[in-house]
Protein backbone atom coordinates (compact mmCIF):
# COMPACT_ATOMS: atom_id res chain seq x y z
CA UNK A 1 0.00 0.00 0.00
CA UNK A 2 1.23 3.27 -0.81
CA UNK A 3 1.58 5.60 2.09
CA UNK A 4 -0.56 8.88 2.22
CA UNK A 5 0.57 11.80 1.97
CA UNK A 6 -2.19 13.63 4.30
CA UNK A 7 -3.31 11.61 7.58
CA UNK A 8 -5.14 12.08 10.94
CA UNK A 9 -2.70 11.81 14.50
CA UNK A 10 -4.25 9.31 16.65
CA UNK A 11 -1.43 9.98 19.81
CA UNK A 12 1.40 11.23 20.87
CA UNK A 13 4.38 9.63 21.81
CA UNK A 14 7.16 10.18 23.75
CA UNK A 15 10.71 11.15 22.02
CA UNK A 16 8.93 10.60 18.67
CA UNK A 17 6.08 13.46 18.10
CA UNK A 18 2.35 12.62 16.82
CA UNK A 19 1.52 9.23 15.80
CA UNK A 20 -0.64 7.87 12.79
CA UNK A 21 -1.70 4.62 12.41
CA UNK A 22 -2.93 4.39 8.64
CA UNK A 23 -5.27 1.26 7.48
CA UNK A 24 -2.43 -1.01 6.11
CA UNK A 25 0.44 0.65 6.67
CA UNK A 26 2.93 0.85 9.38
CA UNK A 27 2.69 3.56 12.50
CA UNK A 28 4.20 7.08 11.12
CA UNK A 29 6.12 9.66 13.59
CA UNK A 30 5.77 12.63 12.91
CA UNK A 31 7.84 15.46 14.63
CA UNK A 32 5.81 18.77 15.46
CA UNK A 33 2.09 16.94 15.29
CA UNK A 34 -0.74 16.70 17.94
CA UNK A 35 -3.34 14.50 18.07
CA UNK A 36 -6.62 15.31 16.54
CA UNK A 37 -4.87 16.96 13.76
CA UNK A 38 -4.67 15.97 10.05
CA UNK A 39 -1.36 16.64 8.63
CA UNK A 40 0.74 16.72 5.27
CA UNK A 41 3.68 14.86 5.26
CA UNK A 42 6.91 13.94 2.93
CA UNK A 43 10.05 13.20 3.63
CA UNK A 44 9.10 9.11 4.44
CA UNK A 45 11.95 7.41 5.68
CA UNK A 46 11.29 3.65 6.56
CA UNK A 47 12.84 2.06 9.49
CA UNK A 48 11.85 -1.44 10.62
CA UNK A 49 8.62 -1.44 11.96
CA UNK A 50 7.47 2.49 11.69
CA UNK A 51 7.85 5.35 9.35
CA UNK A 52 9.06 8.67 10.21
CA UNK A 53 7.84 11.54 8.25
CA UNK A 54 8.06 15.68 8.17
CA UNK A 55 5.74 17.82 8.79
CA UNK A 56 4.97 19.74 5.97
CA UNK A 57 1.68 21.62 7.14
CA UNK A 58 -1.68 21.28 8.97
CA UNK A 59 -5.13 20.72 7.56
CA UNK A 60 -7.05 20.79 10.51
CA UNK A 61 -5.28 21.93 13.66
CA UNK A 62 -5.54 21.20 17.31
CA UNK A 63 -7.62 23.59 19.56
CA UNK A 64 -4.40 22.33 22.17
CA UNK A 65 -1.56 23.74 20.00
CA UNK A 66 -0.20 26.96 21.25
CA UNK A 67 2.02 29.11 20.12
CA UNK A 68 5.65 28.36 20.38
CA UNK A 69 7.43 30.60 23.33
CA UNK A 70 11.41 30.33 21.76
CA UNK A 71 12.38 31.42 18.98
CA UNK A 72 14.50 28.55 18.39
CA UNK A 73 11.31 26.14 18.38
CA UNK A 74 11.90 23.19 15.90
CA UNK A 75 15.62 23.83 15.56
CA UNK A 76 17.22 23.64 18.97
CA UNK A 77 16.87 19.66 20.15
CA UNK A 78 14.99 20.78 23.22
CA UNK A 79 11.70 21.34 23.97
CA UNK A 80 9.98 19.68 21.49
CA UNK A 81 6.16 20.07 23.42
CA UNK A 82 6.10 23.90 23.36
CA UNK A 83 3.37 24.20 21.03
CA UNK A 84 1.32 21.82 23.11
CA UNK A 85 -0.91 23.15 25.96
CA UNK A 86 0.81 22.55 29.16
CA UNK A 87 -2.10 20.63 30.99
CA UNK A 88 -2.11 18.59 27.77
CA UNK A 89 1.85 18.08 28.07
CA UNK A 90 0.83 17.06 31.63
CA UNK A 91 -2.05 14.60 30.36
CA UNK A 92 0.27 13.13 27.83
CA UNK A 93 3.20 12.14 30.72
CA UNK A 94 0.62 10.41 32.84
CA UNK A 95 -0.67 8.28 29.44
CA UNK A 96 3.08 7.91 28.74
CA UNK A 97 4.05 6.11 32.20
CA UNK A 98 0.58 3.84 31.58
CA UNK A 99 2.28 2.58 28.59
CA UNK A 100 5.58 1.81 30.30
CA UNK A 101 3.83 -0.23 32.62
CA UNK A 102 0.92 -1.63 30.60
CA UNK A 103 2.75 -5.44 31.18
CA UNK A 104 2.13 -4.68 35.68
CA UNK A 105 -0.65 -5.11 37.69
CA UNK A 106 -0.61 -1.33 38.77
CA UNK A 107 -3.34 0.67 40.80
CA UNK A 108 -4.95 3.83 38.72
CA UNK A 109 -1.79 6.36 37.88
CA UNK A 110 -2.11 9.69 39.28
CA UNK A 111 -2.65 12.74 38.04
CA UNK A 112 0.64 14.08 36.80
CA UNK A 113 2.12 17.23 39.48
CA UNK A 114 2.70 20.44 37.54
CA UNK A 115 5.92 22.27 37.78
CA UNK A 116 5.21 25.39 39.48
CA UNK A 117 6.55 27.37 36.62
CA UNK A 118 7.09 26.08 32.63
CA UNK A 119 9.87 28.66 31.90
CA UNK A 120 12.68 30.19 33.38
CA UNK A 121 12.66 27.48 35.34
CA UNK A 122 16.36 25.72 35.13
CA UNK A 123 18.95 26.31 37.55
CA UNK A 124 21.43 25.04 35.01
CA UNK A 125 21.89 25.19 31.44
CA UNK A 126 24.85 23.87 29.88
CA UNK A 127 26.31 25.39 26.56
CA UNK A 128 28.82 24.12 24.11
CA UNK A 129 30.97 26.58 22.48
CA UNK A 130 31.68 26.41 18.42
CA UNK A 131 33.59 29.09 16.51
CA UNK A 132 33.33 31.16 19.88
CA UNK A 133 29.59 30.98 20.15
CA UNK A 134 27.36 29.86 22.21
CA UNK A 135 25.61 26.80 20.91
CA UNK A 136 22.66 23.82 21.88
CA UNK A 137 22.16 20.35 20.07
CA UNK A 138 19.96 20.77 17.14
CA UNK A 139 17.49 18.39 16.08
CA UNK A 140 19.16 17.42 13.09
CA UNK A 141 22.58 18.68 12.00
CA UNK A 142 25.15 20.97 13.26
CA UNK A 143 24.64 22.61 17.32
CA UNK A 144 22.95 26.32 16.81
CA UNK A 145 23.92 29.31 17.71
CA UNK A 146 22.43 31.46 20.80
CA UNK A 147 22.66 34.07 22.70
CA UNK A 148 20.57 32.56 25.78
CA UNK A 149 18.17 30.06 27.24
CA UNK A 150 14.45 30.90 27.85
CA UNK A 151 14.64 28.05 30.30
CA UNK A 152 17.03 29.49 32.24
CA UNK A 153 16.41 31.37 35.37
CA UNK A 154 17.42 34.81 36.56
CA UNK A 155 20.33 34.48 38.65
CA UNK A 156 22.07 32.37 35.61
CA UNK A 157 21.26 34.64 33.48
CA UNK A 158 22.69 37.35 35.26
CA UNK A 159 25.63 35.33 35.63
CA UNK A 160 25.86 34.28 32.48
CA UNK A 161 25.93 37.92 31.15
CA UNK A 162 28.54 39.15 33.65
CA UNK A 163 30.74 36.03 32.36
CA UNK A 164 30.24 37.28 28.81
CA UNK A 165 30.84 41.10 28.87
CA UNK A 166 34.04 40.40 26.98
CA UNK A 167 32.88 37.41 25.17
CA UNK A 168 33.65 33.72 25.18
CA UNK A 169 37.13 33.23 26.63
CA UNK A 170 39.51 31.40 24.02
CA UNK A 171 40.14 27.57 24.47
CA UNK A 172 37.11 26.81 26.31
CA UNK A 173 34.80 24.05 25.20
CA UNK A 174 31.55 24.06 27.04
CA UNK A 175 29.66 26.62 29.91
CA UNK A 176 27.78 25.15 32.60
CA UNK A 177 25.80 28.26 34.13
CA UNK A 178 23.50 27.42 37.32
CA UNK A 179 21.78 29.95 39.58
CA UNK A 180 20.08 29.83 42.84
CA UNK A 181 16.09 30.43 42.62
CA UNK A 182 15.56 30.29 46.43
CA UNK A 183 19.14 31.58 47.15
CA UNK A 184 21.34 34.44 45.20
CA UNK A 185 24.31 32.42 44.49
CA UNK A 186 25.42 31.31 40.75
CA UNK A 187 28.68 29.81 39.15
CA UNK A 188 29.93 28.85 36.15
CA UNK A 189 31.77 25.85 35.22
CA UNK A 190 33.82 25.46 32.50
CA UNK A 191 35.71 22.74 30.15
CA UNK A 192 38.45 23.17 28.12
CA UNK A 193 41.73 25.55 28.37
CA UNK A 194 42.47 29.12 30.66
CA UNK A 195 45.44 30.10 31.19
CA UNK A 196 44.85 33.97 32.40
CA UNK A 197 43.45 35.76 35.45
CA UNK A 198 40.03 35.62 35.80
CA UNK A 199 38.43 39.28 35.02
CA UNK A 200 36.78 41.10 37.88
CA UNK A 201 33.28 41.77 36.66
CA UNK A 202 33.82 37.58 36.59
CA UNK A 203 30.74 35.62 39.05
CA UNK A 204 32.29 32.69 40.43
CA UNK A 205 34.06 30.26 38.07
CA UNK A 206 35.51 26.67 38.18
CA UNK A 207 37.08 25.01 35.58
CA UNK A 208 37.71 21.25 35.18
CA UNK A 209 41.50 19.91 34.92
CA UNK A 210 41.93 16.51 34.60
CA UNK A 211 40.05 14.66 37.14
CA UNK A 212 39.46 17.80 39.35
CA UNK A 213 37.63 21.56 39.32
CA UNK A 214 39.85 24.20 40.37
CA UNK A 215 38.56 27.51 41.15
CA UNK A 216 39.21 30.71 38.83
CA UNK A 217 37.12 33.13 40.67
CA UNK A 218 36.31 31.58 44.25
CA UNK A 219 32.46 30.71 45.03
CA UNK A 220 30.06 27.72 46.05
CA UNK A 221 26.87 27.34 44.60
CA UNK A 222 23.85 27.10 47.23
CA UNK A 223 19.97 26.34 46.72
CA UNK A 224 17.39 26.01 49.11
CA UNK A 225 14.62 23.19 48.50
CA UNK A 226 11.99 24.23 51.43
CA UNK A 227 13.65 24.70 54.23
CA UNK A 228 16.68 22.83 53.62
CA UNK A 229 20.09 24.12 51.97
CA UNK A 230 22.13 22.23 50.14
CA UNK A 231 25.24 23.08 48.16
CA UNK A 232 25.66 22.16 44.71
CA UNK A 233 28.76 20.31 43.74
CA UNK A 234 30.59 21.67 40.78
CA UNK A 235 29.97 19.26 38.09
CA UNK A 236 27.78 17.45 40.17
CA UNK A 237 24.05 16.40 40.04
CA UNK A 238 21.31 18.32 41.42
CA UNK A 239 18.05 18.68 40.21
CA UNK A 240 17.53 21.18 37.80
CA UNK A 241 13.77 22.61 38.54
CA UNK A 242 13.87 23.74 41.86
CA UNK A 243 9.93 24.26 42.32
CA UNK A 244 9.30 21.03 40.85
CA UNK A 245 12.05 19.62 43.27
CA UNK A 246 10.32 21.02 46.35
CA UNK A 247 7.21 19.06 45.17
CA UNK A 248 9.48 15.90 44.34
CA UNK A 249 10.88 15.93 48.28
CA UNK A 250 7.24 16.63 49.40
CA UNK A 251 6.02 13.51 47.62
CA UNK A 252 8.21 10.84 48.85
CA UNK A 253 8.29 12.40 52.20
CA UNK A 254 4.29 11.63 52.65
CA UNK A 255 5.20 8.22 51.48
CA UNK A 256 7.28 7.47 54.45
CA UNK A 257 5.87 6.98 57.62
CA UNK A 258 6.97 9.44 60.45
CA UNK A 259 7.90 7.48 63.75
CA UNK A 260 10.81 4.67 64.07
CA UNK A 261 11.27 4.85 60.22
CA UNK A 262 15.13 3.56 59.09
CA UNK A 263 15.75 4.63 55.12
CA UNK A 264 18.05 3.43 53.09
CA UNK A 265 18.64 6.20 50.39
CA UNK A 266 20.56 4.77 47.06
CA UNK A 267 21.86 6.88 44.61
CA UNK A 268 21.73 9.33 47.54
CA UNK A 269 23.63 12.18 45.61
CA UNK A 270 23.56 15.20 47.98
CA UNK A 271 21.03 14.24 50.21
CA UNK A 272 18.24 15.39 48.84
CA UNK A 273 15.92 13.44 50.48
CA UNK A 274 17.91 11.71 52.64
CA UNK A 275 18.77 15.37 54.82
CA UNK A 276 14.38 16.39 54.82
CA UNK A 277 14.24 12.14 56.13
CA UNK A 278 16.84 13.18 58.70
CA UNK A 279 15.86 16.15 60.14
CA UNK A 280 11.83 14.64 60.66
CA UNK A 281 13.54 11.58 62.83
CA UNK A 282 14.33 8.93 60.45
CA UNK A 283 17.71 6.95 61.01
CA UNK A 284 18.41 7.77 57.30
CA UNK A 285 21.84 5.95 55.41
CA UNK A 286 22.43 7.62 52.30
CA UNK A 287 24.75 5.25 49.57
CA UNK A 288 26.31 7.21 46.71
CA UNK A 289 29.36 6.26 44.28
CA UNK A 290 30.57 10.52 43.43
CA UNK A 291 32.81 11.36 46.37
CA UNK A 292 31.46 14.85 45.53
CA UNK A 293 27.88 14.38 46.41
CA UNK A 294 28.60 11.99 49.19
CA UNK A 295 30.99 15.33 50.63
CA UNK A 296 27.80 17.73 49.38
CA UNK A 297 25.54 15.47 51.17
CA UNK A 298 27.70 15.69 54.51
CA UNK A 299 28.03 19.44 54.07
CA UNK A 300 24.19 19.61 53.62
CA UNK A 301 23.67 18.19 57.33
CA UNK A 302 26.08 20.28 58.49
CA UNK A 303 24.29 23.53 56.94
CA UNK A 304 20.66 21.88 57.94
CA UNK A 305 21.95 21.23 61.98
CA UNK A 306 21.29 16.92 61.40
CA UNK A 307 21.34 15.60 65.10
CA UNK A 308 24.54 13.39 64.79
CA UNK A 309 24.18 10.05 64.14
CA UNK A 310 20.92 10.29 62.38
CA UNK A 311 22.26 10.51 58.77
CA UNK A 312 25.21 8.22 57.96
CA UNK A 313 26.66 8.78 54.44
CA UNK A 314 28.60 6.24 52.60
CA UNK A 315 30.73 6.82 49.58
CA UNK A 316 30.65 3.31 47.85
CA UNK A 317 28.92 1.89 44.85
CA UNK A 318 25.32 0.52 45.36
CA UNK A 319 25.61 -2.93 44.62
CA UNK A 320 28.95 -3.09 46.67
CA UNK A 321 26.50 -1.96 49.94
CA UNK A 322 24.32 -4.17 48.64
CA UNK A 323 26.38 -7.08 49.13
CA UNK A 324 27.61 -6.46 52.44
CA UNK A 325 24.34 -5.40 53.65
CA UNK A 326 22.70 -8.59 52.75
CA UNK A 327 25.68 -10.31 54.23
CA UNK A 328 25.41 -8.56 57.58
CA UNK A 329 21.48 -9.14 57.22
CA UNK A 330 21.23 -5.44 57.77
CA UNK A 331 17.72 -4.12 58.27
CA UNK A 332 15.91 -0.86 56.86
CA UNK A 333 11.97 -0.02 56.78
CA UNK A 334 11.98 2.13 53.59
CA UNK A 335 14.11 1.89 50.29
CA UNK A 336 14.42 5.17 48.22
CA UNK A 337 16.08 4.41 44.78
CA UNK A 338 16.69 7.18 42.53
CA UNK A 339 18.95 5.57 39.77
CA UNK A 340 20.15 7.70 36.47
CA UNK A 341 18.13 6.99 33.13
CA UNK A 342 19.48 3.32 32.76
CA UNK A 343 17.58 2.57 35.82
CA UNK A 344 19.17 0.07 38.87
CA UNK A 345 19.20 -3.21 36.63
CA UNK A 346 17.96 -6.77 36.48
CA UNK A 347 20.72 -7.76 38.80
CA UNK A 348 20.67 -4.73 41.73
CA UNK A 349 16.89 -5.31 41.92
CA UNK A 350 17.52 -8.46 42.85
CA UNK A 351 19.82 -7.61 45.26
CA UNK A 352 17.85 -4.87 46.95
CA UNK A 353 14.31 -7.37 47.30
CA UNK A 354 16.86 -9.60 49.79
CA UNK A 355 16.87 -6.80 52.24
CA UNK A 356 12.67 -7.27 52.70
CA UNK A 357 12.38 -3.62 53.47
CA UNK A 358 8.57 -3.14 54.35
CA UNK A 359 8.19 -0.59 51.53
CA UNK A 360 10.36 0.94 48.35
CA UNK A 361 9.98 4.24 46.71
CA UNK A 362 11.32 4.35 43.21
CA UNK A 363 12.22 7.54 41.85
CA UNK A 364 12.27 7.34 38.11
CA UNK A 365 13.51 9.78 35.27
CA UNK A 366 12.78 6.71 32.91
CA UNK A 367 10.07 4.94 33.23
CA UNK A 368 10.44 1.99 30.94
CA UNK A 369 13.77 1.00 32.65
CA UNK A 370 11.98 1.46 35.84
CA UNK A 371 9.36 -1.16 34.58
CA UNK A 372 12.17 -3.44 34.39
CA UNK A 373 13.04 -3.06 37.58
CA UNK A 374 10.11 -3.35 39.31
CA UNK A 375 8.85 -6.11 37.31
CA UNK A 376 11.94 -7.76 39.69
CA UNK A 377 9.72 -6.72 42.76
CA UNK A 378 6.79 -7.78 41.90
CA UNK A 379 8.14 -11.38 41.81
CA UNK A 380 9.01 -11.23 45.03
CA UNK A 381 5.81 -10.31 46.69
CA UNK A 382 6.02 -6.49 46.32
CA UNK A 383 2.97 -4.77 45.36
CA UNK A 384 2.50 -1.13 43.49
CA UNK A 385 0.20 0.42 45.40
CA UNK A 386 0.70 4.60 43.95
CA UNK A 387 1.87 5.77 40.70
CA UNK A 388 2.94 9.56 40.39
CA UNK A 389 4.42 11.53 37.30
CA UNK A 390 6.16 14.92 38.54
CA UNK A 391 6.85 17.13 35.66
CA UNK A 392 10.15 18.05 36.51
CA UNK A 393 11.04 19.17 32.44
CA UNK A 394 8.36 21.28 30.83
CA UNK A 395 7.71 21.28 27.57
CA UNK A 396 10.38 18.13 26.96
CA UNK A 397 9.18 14.78 26.55
CA UNK A 398 10.53 13.56 29.59
CA UNK A 399 8.69 12.59 32.73
CA UNK A 400 9.92 11.86 36.67
CA UNK A 401 7.67 9.20 37.93
CA UNK A 402 7.56 8.18 41.86
CA UNK A 403 6.55 4.62 42.65
CA UNK A 404 5.20 3.17 45.87
CA UNK A 405 5.98 -0.66 46.65
CA UNK A 406 4.87 -2.49 49.98
CA UNK A 407 6.03 -6.02 50.50
CA UNK A 408 3.10 -8.34 51.21
CA UNK A 409 3.28 -11.57 53.85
Amino acid sequence: MKTPDSVLIESLGNRVGGIARPHGSPAIFIRGALPGERVKINGLRAKKSYIEADLVSIEEQSPHRVEPFCRYYGICGGCSMQHLNYDKQLHWKRIWVGKAMRNLVIPEIDPTISSPITTGYRNKVTFDIKENNLTLHAFRGDPIPVDSCPLMNDSSKLALKAFLITGVPYGITRISVRGGVNTDSSIIELIGDYQDRAPVHWPPVVIRKKRSWQSLKPGDMFEKLGEFMFQVPHGGFFQVNTGAAEKLVNLVMSLIPEEGNSVLDLYGGVGTFGVPLAARGSAVTTVEMNEEASMGCRIAAELNSIPAGRLHVVNTKDSSFLTKAIKKNKHFDTVITDPPRAGMGISISQQLTQLKPARIVYVSCNPFSAARDIAVFTEVHYTIQRITPVDMFPHTDHVETVFLLERGK
